[in-house]
């Protein structure tokens, strides 16, 4: 039995990026749906399991910033920034309001494809418990024991 492809949202303002976006990511595996605002993205979100959201910030009725910090506040779905925002003190806002990862425009497709697929990865890991990993201490997995 072969797994269903991921779904991936797509929202962009502009429709050629976002045409020639889910495109691209078909022809890679995946489904998409679209959205060209925020209003539409979130009813994307409301209807049905979407796996990842790729998500321009210059959206014609909400900043894409405050779309994140929506999609953050009820879901733990992965979201990538895909914009034209290159700053350094842009990325660091947009991963700061949660997102996963951070991609400026111009870019490149295949980078695109290779960043959700690790993003994918990263949470479906997160989502399944290691089989046979010892609990992690209260003080988390990466620190050393009290001493004796």
């Amino acid at each position: 039995m072969t797994a269903a492809p991921p779904v991936l949202l797509v929202v962009d303002d502009d429709r050629d990026i976002r045409t020639l976006l889910a495109d691209h990511l078909e022809q890679h595996g995946f489904r998409t749906l679209k959205a060209a605002d925020g209003r539409a993205a979130k009813a994307a979100l409301e209807a049905g399991p979407v796996d990842l959201v790729v998500l321009d910030l210059n959206l014609p009725d909400e900043d894409g910033l405050s779309l994140c910090r929506a999609i953050r506040a009820t879901s733990r779905t992965p979201v990538i920034m895909l914009t034209a925002r290159g700053d350094p003190i842009d990325r660091i806002v947009g991963l700061e309001m949660g997102a996963d990862d951070y991609m400026a425009k111009p870019f490149e497709p295949r980078e695109l494809v290779a960043r959700i697929r690790t993003v994918l990865r990263r949470a479906r890991a997160e989502a399944e418990p290691v089989q046979g990993a010892a609990p992690s201490s209260p003080a988390g997995p990466w620190t050393s024991p009290p001493a004796p």
